[in-house]
């Protein structure tokens, strides 16, 4: 096996891996309101998690195909390798997250690590930095623009449930809302963040493999973020049961149009700019305190992937003699 099977080998696998992770980091949310709210029991809510997980990354991810493939060029041995160390140092970054319960930004970690990779690869790496810079604005424009939409969203749902006299049927209203937005968020997290791996995993294999194995791994990487989800899930929910929803909803509305357009965002500042446009209602110390922690993932992640990736790419290179 040459160096260039070797590169293959590893880059795929690591997508794998990467799919797994990231899928249960970046579902928290989805999976952790179902957990704090009781809407489904727990075997019904990994079951609707996952179906909508592996609808999101096997066919929502369409768009996603060039976030990747797309942005970085040059020998693919360089390409390969560049690639293979921004996902490793994502997996690292996003375990260790993980295991304090903080959520993080696949994008915010792989985007960046690439920019560094590049500027100090010594032009053995070419690199789109208009697209780099557009997906760099759209972390900035979707929090604000899902604050808006959460509010709208808000309005819009507590009309529905007031209009709703019964209390049986207000609370099987809830019940519906609750689970709704915890399968889109299953799906945009698919159809995006995976989206974004199963991009890197076509420069190592064909579109079908990486796609099904991608979206397998995925589906059964929810079942990796139950510590991560409760910490979530019990802060969504001071909020009430329509601010949750309507934060989730309103925020992957937003996620979703980027989406289509084929744009990588950060799923989780943008849910998050949904619970503070929510949270501008009743500021309570836990929800502060969720945001504190939350912000400092973001803080931490790039530069935490930054050095991992340096180290890997340059051991990568060293072992393989490229």
């Amino acid at each position: 096996m040459n160096g260039q099977s070797i590169l293959d080998l590893l880059l795929f696998t690591i997508g794998l891996v990467a799919s797994f992770v990231v899928s249960g980091n970046n579902n928290a949310t989805s999976l952790g309101v179902l957990f704090a709210t009781n809407a489904a029991r727990r075997k019904s809510s990994y079951i609707i998690n996952t179906v909508a997980m592996f609808l999101g990354a096997s066919l929502g991810s369409v768009t996603m195909y060039g976030s990747i493939f797309s942005i970085v060029q040059g020998e693919k041995e360089y390409v390969e390798a560049s690639v293979f160390s921004v996902l490793f140092s994502s997996i690292f970054s996003f375990y260790y997250l993980n295991r304090v319960g903080v959520p993080s930004s696949l994008s915010q970690m792989i985007y960046p690590s690439l920019a560094i990779l590049v500027l100090v690869s010594k032009g053995e790496i070419l690199f789109n930095w208009f697209k780099f810079w557009f997906t760099v604005s759209s972390w900035i424009i979707s929090p604000i623009v899902a604050i808006v939409t959460s509010l709208l969203m808000y309005r819009f749902m507590k009309s529905r449930v007031k209009g709703e006299k019964n209390l049986s049927r207000q609370m099987k209203v809830y019940r519906y809302m609750i689970m709704v937005s915890s399968a889109f968020t299953s799906f945009v997290v698919g159809a995006n963040a995976v989206g974004i791996i199963i991009s890197a995993g076509l420069l190592s294999a064909p579109l079908v493999i990486v796609v099904f194995s991608y979206s397998i791994a995925a589906s059964l990487g929810i079942f990796f973020s139950k510590k991560t989800a409760i910490t979530v899930g019990f802060r969504l929910t001071k909020l009430g049961y329509v601010g949750a929803s309507s934060s989730i909803i309103g925020s992957n509305i937003v996620n979703q149009v980027f989406t289509v357009l084929g744009i990588p965002i950060s799923i989780t500042q943008t849910i998050l700019g949904g619970i503070i446009g929510l949270s501008l209602r009743a500021m309570t110390k836990d929800v502060v305190k969720q945001i504190r922690q939350v912000a400092k993932g973001w803080v931490t992640s790039p530069f935490l992937s930054i050095i991992v990736s340096l180290a890997s790419y340059g051991i990568v290179k060293s072992v393989l003699g490229i």
